[in-house]
């Protein structure tokens, strides 16, 4: 087996194994995924290595690129064994590497270790900080570049800043969050999107839709709502479906994230899904579909497949204010760790979200003089903790090392904890995760036009969806906050495409294996189609090879939390009654001594919201351990 250029014997990076054929739980899951698997899967599948996409450099500049997900992979394999002072890594014929490596000791002096620097492990270091402005942190991620979902690609050939995961937010309506945004100098006001914010495609493939209907409605969720191309009786039901929604975010205590923040009176909402709702309603089923197109994206299922309190929440906020930053959510990321870190950064707001991402100073964000040390490449394989402190194995450059502090906080998907924490975490509350939790995986591309004058003609906005897409949902427009968009043409533009899911939670260990094998060419032929479709309307027509300059994807296996019905409160006790604590949100994230347990997953959607709460609620937990 060829190696890949400039891999070494250790981390071993060597190409996508085919032992994720064996995946039905989680990409990165260790031994207590394993055991609750079905093993009949692993009969007839090889033990080998192969390339594929994993391979090909339009896929590697985000996502589960394989320099992360492959060291996570000997732990889900059952390869790596623990001792004190070593780790045995088992052989395998997926790479070279194998061997009893010492674990180093990180003699850095900390109060708190951070897994995971995302919005959320970013947000536990901001709401510590700020509390606790004395604290030392460290924060591990494996990932190269801080901001998790919250990434960005700013590199040639792509023409403007662009997300690789997270694309907006909405305007603060919680005091924790108008702290943190206040705090870290987030204007949320100067960054709100300008309508046309929501534009749909109908055509032939859109279900109830008038005979001969082909073209873009406009406004869509506003004024456009009064010209979609349905039946009357169907616009009415969709405008009586706004309002409710409306209503929803005018009533107190009313569906929230996070979820926990909201009146239990209405906790019913989340064993129904959003069909059920509509149903109990008496709405056209076009309205059921009409926010599947919606829901597939921004809650990985249809509307027959998330529940209501999640979705009430969700889409109630879209008739609100959202705000955004080139780059999508990953503009909240750098706000917050330039105020954990200020001296990796340049000090003035525009140079802060122009500054590329290479020319962050990687040395000063894990500078031994900072109070808070950001360290990328570092991938945590175990946690443990005693009565005076905790501690994480971890590995970065070849090598094991061992980092101690008087509390942890495991800030990734709740698949990290569930994994790294293992043999510390009690069973229920390993249990508790993979018999309630699901968790999606997401593919999002970047297609820059050579262009921008066929959005203009159809008079697009920042989001659009349609129908009939074998791989995705929507597209917004990256450089939508300059106000110069609408006048010039010629400028080159790109568009940030997110993939839908519509497959039910049980095939997600299906979508993530598909995640992995699918060819790059199968994605870009659905671009390919979709775009030639839906811009046809265009003067002159769209030509995809014409206009097209470059695609880029970015893969998530564990992107975002599902919230199926039963989620994040169920089930229905015996007594008809709704325990919040009996959820598996509640038993899976409860504190184990000094580790706690954050991410967007714990607190209920797949929103920067949530993901804000959980870094709250985490701090307030180890705060008095410090």
């Amino acid at each position: 087996m060829a190696r890949r250029p400039g891999s070494k014997n250790i981390p071993g990076i060597t190409g996508i194994s085919r032992r994720d054929f064996m995946n039905g739980a989680l990409i990165a899951a260790g031994s207590a995924a394993l055991t609750s698997f079905p093993m009949r899967v692993l009969a007839g599948t090889a033990d080998t290595c192969d390339g594929g996409i994993g391979l090909d450099p339009r896929a590697l500049r985000g996502g589960n690129i394989p320099s992360v997900f492959d060291v996570a992979h000997w732990l889900r394999d059952r390869r790596l064994t623990f001792s004190p002072n070593s780790v045995t890594l088992a052989a395998s014929n997926c790479d070279t590497n194998s061997g009893t490596f010492p674990i180093l000791e990180d003699n850095g002096r900390y109060d708190v270790i951070i897994v995971g620097s995302g919005i959320s492990g970013l947000s536990a270091a901001f709401y510590i900080k700020n509390r606790r402005p004395d604290a030392r942190i460290l924060i591990l991620d494996g990932n190269k570049v801080f901001g998790g979902n919250a990434g960005r690609d700013d590199a040639d050939p792509i023409a403007n800043i662009s997300t690789t995961g997270g694309a907006y937010a909405v305007v603060p309506y919680a005091d924790f969050q108008t702290e943190i945004y206040t705090a870290t100098g987030i204007d949320w006001n100067a960054n709100l999107i300008d309508g046309p914010v929501y534009n749909y495609f109908f055509d032939d493939q859109t279900p109830f839709a008038l005979p001969g209907a082909r073209g873009w409605n406009r406004d869509t969720y506003g004024s456009g709502l009064d010209t979609v191309p349905y039946p009357p009786e169907i616009i009415a039901d969709l405008k009586a479906s706004r309002a409710d929604f409306i209503n929803w975010t005018n009533t107190a205590g009313a569906p929230t994230d996070p979820a926990d923040n909201g009146d239990p009176q209405f906790d019913y909402l989340s064993v129904m899904s959003l069909a059920d709702y509509f149903m109990s309603k008496g709405y056209h089923p076009a309205v059921a579909d009409f926010y599947t197109r919606y829901a597939v994206d921004a809650l990985s299922g249809t509307s027959a497949q998330v529940n209501a309190y999640s979705s009430i929440s969700f889409i109630g906020a879209e008739f609100g204010q959202i705000f955004t930053f080139p780059g999508g959510t990953s503009g909240i990321a750098r706000h917050i760790a330039r105020w954990l870190v200020p001296s990796a950064f340049p000090k003035k707001e525009k140079q802060l979200i122009e500054l590329p991402n290479k020319d962050i100073d990687r040395e000063e964000l894990d500078s031994r003089e900072n109070s808070v040390r950001i360290r990328q490449g570092a991938m945590v394989l175990k946690g443990s903790e005693t009565n005076t402190s905790a501690s994480v194995i971890y590995h970065k450059g070849g090598h094991f090392y061992r980092a101690t502090a008087k509390a942890a906080i495991f800030a990734g998907q709740g698949h990290t904890a569930a994994t790294c924490l293992s043999g510390v975490m009690p069973p229920a509350q390993v249990g508790a995760f993979f018999r309630g939790f699901t968790l999606a995986p997401v593919v999002v591309a970047n297609v820059t036009l050579r262009r921008a004058a066929p959005l203009i003609d159809l008079g697009l906005g920042y989001d659009e969806y349609w129908w009939g897409s074998k791989y995705w949902a929507d597209f917004t427009i990256a450089d939508w906050t300059d106000a110069k968009r609408r006048t010039h043409r010629n400028r080159p533009v790109t568009l940030n495409f997110f993939g839908g899911n519509d497959k039910p939670p049980s095939e997600m260990h299906n979508e993530r294996l598909k995640l992995l094998t699918t060819p790059f060419s199968d994605y870009e032929n659905s671009l390919r189609s979709d775009m030639n479709r839906i811009f046809a309307g265009a003067p002159g027509g769209f030509d995809f090879d014409r206009e097209v300059t470059s695609v880029f994807l970015y893969r998530w296996g564990h992107s975002q939390v599902y919230p199926v019905p039963g989620f994040p409160f169920g089930p229905v006790q015996p007594n008809g009654k709704i325990d919040r604590s009996l959820s598996a949100r509640h038993i899976f994230r409860q504190q184990i001594g000094r580790i706690s347990i954050a991410g967007q997953d714990t607190e209920s959607t797949p929103a920067v919201e949530s993901a804000l709460g959980s870094g709250l609620r985490t701090a307030l937990e180890v705060l008095p351990l410090l």
